[in-house]
């Protein structure tokens, strides 16, 4: 020992001191708060280990066993301190500023994300920050009255998700599309990573909390630069989680697969069954969306053309929105259990406004009941059948543009509109924004009969017939023409076939269809949405269980109505004080209609001058790639006047919505390719067969865009006058 090296011992000793009076004093003000603090343990070990190695190490210098004592502090000392520091982590400062550099990430690539983080109040306590004995960041869950739950190992979280990585081989090997339940600091997507690089990660982490403490502690740009990620999403919303799903879908190219954080089943505030069931049901919704627009985008698109002139020459609800504030509304649907309530539903006329949602009006008239309003929004030839040769002029209807238009040739009084979100024919010609009245669109028409219910102003919305499943194997009340006894028969025994059930009011089960469940989902959904804004009550009698409602007979709803009273004609009047579009609205909108067959000429001329430049590629890339690159621009530019023109805008994009979808799921590999030959072969398998499919069907857009036009000058010249 030299005198420098005994002045270093003695700065050792003072410094040991230090440290323990200092961990005893953070010790004894942890005691005292009421929380739990990660930081404990820690604190404790060193405490209790630090004064016995002392001791010893001490004892060693006083026999002069130099050698000894340096072993104590080299092998028994210095672990102890190295894993304090380790566990303490970084300062406040650094913290704060990887907190900060991560916030800008955000701002950055995640805009909306970052606002969304920006407006959330951190709680510091409920997510501690803790080491693992290798120095690795982890995190301790801290939950009042539960044992804190760890997310990773606390010797090597790196170890245990690797291994985790490795044990969803089987199930992922094949897959390209993947949505990880989970981010939590980020050691299992980085792990997945490395062995599956290909494969795409759309990553849902629910815990905004968890999100937050993270970002004190990595770095995210670092982890993303790691990661083939396409979607992040954070938060509880289901909003969110379901356009997570729908993005998801939409530019899905092979097999799906949804994988889970191992932890996050223990969380109790996040829950992966939930989010697995709405997966699920996106998926369900998303095939059905699919299958929609192949089937009937261009009836849709025909409609809202056809029924362009009685949208311009009719009121929107807009005007009649509050008009029944604080008044009831019975949604009457045609389900089985219609009948049961049906003449408390007669006497209830005098109390509540009745809402015939869509072709329920067949069994209401079979009834002899006249509602205040008909909800129609079905756009196929079947609805037009339910409602053909009914006396209805003198009921009010209120109809979305998409509505079959040979129902509006059929009638021409007593009628109000409203306008789907997805009805872009109309939106488009009619420049649609607020306060213009814009509903969701539904699979069934009770969604939008609930809608209306609530703009009108109804805080109380009562359910009938509203069966949602097939109770005793019958799909219709009596009086439902477009269904015969042959054709319930063979519908009931594809149901069975099925084998789906559901609950029901009285608490056994009836039979119903995935698409029928969807449809229940659907107007769950909708009284969620409003439920801050109505009260809903299902009366039912053997129909399915609907959230967010509460069971009551009908006979319980007229006695506590029956000191209200509705005139008949109620909805009559109100809707006759409502006025129309302004002139000058009208005007343009006509003007707009009237260029619309030179604007299709147009657009048909370029599409076909797109195919005979794609027809060319394949031989210029071999021979003249300067040529080809001039082609390529061509093309870019066509295919930018053909997307910011009318005809794509209004009706391209409704009727070939999911030739669209693919063409821009596969658009990025077109985009990104710099091998001209490559480059044409793509635009010949990705973008000709589009562009083919739009020629082939301008002779009969054309046509309807020339009908459209006469009915927009009849309707407007034949009206008595343009609503004011």
């Amino acid at each position: 020992m030299t005198d420098q090296t005994w002045q270093q011992f003695g700065e050792l000793v003072e410094g040991l001191d230090d440290l323990f009076k200092a961990l005893t004093s953070i010790d004894t003000e942890i005691e005292e708060l009421e929380h739990f603090d990660v930081l404990k343990a820690s604190i404790n070990v060193v405490i209790n280990s630090l004064p016995e190695k002392f001791q010893a190490m001490n004892a060693s210098m006083d026999g002069e066993d130099f050698i000894t004592a340096s072993d104590y502090i080299r092998y028994e000392l210095t672990p102890l301190i190295q894993q304090l520091a380790i566990e303490l982590g970084d300062t406040k400062e650094i913290s704060a500023q990887r907190y900060a550099a991560n916030m800008t990430f955000l701002q950055q690539k995640y805009p909306k994300l970052h606002m969304q983080l920006s407006k959330v109040v951190i709680e510091k306590n409920h997510y501690q920050q803790a080491y693992a004995r290798n120095g690795l960041p982890n995190l301790c869950m801290v939950t009042d009255g539960e044992t804190p739950i760890y997310l990773y190992s606390q010797y090597d979280p790196a170890f245990a998700t690797e291994r985790w990585a490795k044990s969803l081989a089987e199930k992922v090997e094949h897959k390209s599309e993947i949505i990880m339940f989970g981010l939590g600091l980020g050691y299992h997507a980085r792990s997945y990573a490395k062995l599956y690089p290909t494969q795409k990660l759309s990553i849902y982490e629910p815990d905004e909390q968890l999100l937050l403490a993270a970002m004190s502690i990595i770095d995210l740009k670092e982890l993303f630069d790691q990661l083939n990620i396409t979607d992040f999403v954070v938060g509880p919303s289901k909003s969110d989680r379901d356009k997570l799903f729908f993005r998801f879908l939409k530019f899905m190219k092979g097999d799906p697969e949804i994988i889970s954080i191992p932890i996050y089943d223990r969380i109790t505030n996040v829950d992966v069954t939930e989010f697995s069931k709405d997966a699920q049901t996106a998926i369900l919704n998303y095939d059905s969306t699919v299958r929609m627009y192949e089937k009937y985008g261009m009836e849709w698109a025909t409609n809202s053309m056809y029924n362009l002139g009685k949208t311009l020459t009719t009121p929107s609800i807009l005007h009649l929105k509050n008009k029944f504030e604080g008044m009831t509304a019975v949604i009457a649907g045609a389900g089985p259990s219609l009948e049961a309530d049906i003449e408390c539903l007669r006497k209830l006329k005098n109390h509540a406004i009745i809402i015939a949602a869509g072709s329920t009006i067949q069994s209401l008239l079979h009834f002899g009941i006249e509602p205040h309003l008909i909800v129609s929004m079905d756009g196929s030839e079947a609805n037009y059948n339910a409602f053909k040769g009914l006396d209805i002029q003198h009921i009010p209807l209120l109809f979305t543009p998409m509505l079959k238009y040979r129902i509006l040739d059929e009638k021409n009084e007593n009628l109000c509109h409203v306008h789907f979100i997805n009805d872009s024919p109309t939106i488009h010609f009619m420049g649609l924004k607020e306060p213009d009245p814009i509903f969701n669109s539904n699979h069934s028409v009770t969604g939008t009969a609930i809608q209306a219910a609530v703009y009108l102003g109804c805080n109380e919305i009562v359910f009938t017939g509203q069966d949602l499943s097939y109770p005793n194997e019958n799909t219709y009340s009596p009086g439902a023409r477009h269904m015969s006894k042959q054709r319930n028969e063979i519908v009931i025994n594809a149901i069975k076939a099925m084998g789906v059930t559901v609950e029901n009011v009285q608490g056994t089960q009836n039979q119903t269809s995935h698409a029928m469940s969807l449809t229940l989902l659907d107007i769950e959904n909708m009284t969620l949405k409003f439920a801050s804004d109505a009260r809903f009550i299902n009366t039912t009698q053997m129909g399915a269980k609907i959230k967010h409602t509460e069971w009551n007979t009908m006979e319980e709803v007229l006695l506590r109505l029956q000191g209200k009273s509705l005139e008949d004609t109620i909805f009559i009047k109100e809707l006759q004080q409502a006025t129309g579009y302004e002139e000058n609205r009208v005007n343009k909108i006509r003007t707009h209609i009237a260029q619309l067959p030179n604007e299709m000429l147009l657009n048909e001329k370029r599409l076909k001058r797109i195919d005979d430049t794609i027809g060319k590629l394949s031989g210029l890339s071999r021979t003249n790639q300067k040529k080809c690159y001039e082609m390529f621009n061509l093309i870019d530019t066509e295919w930018k006047a053909i997307i910011h023109s009318s005809p794509f805008k209004a009706f391209y994009f409704m009727i070939f919505k999911n030739d669209l979808n693919r063409f821009e799921r596969d658009l990025p590999e077109l985009a990104t390719e710099q091998n001209v030959v490559i480059k044409s072969k793509l635009i010949q398998e990705i973008m000709q067969p589009l562009i083919q499919k739009l020629i082939s069907y301008s002779p009969q857009l054309f046509e309807v865009v020339k009908e459209a036009k006469r009915r927009v000058e009849e309707s407007i010249n034949s009206s008595q006058q343009v609503y004011k």
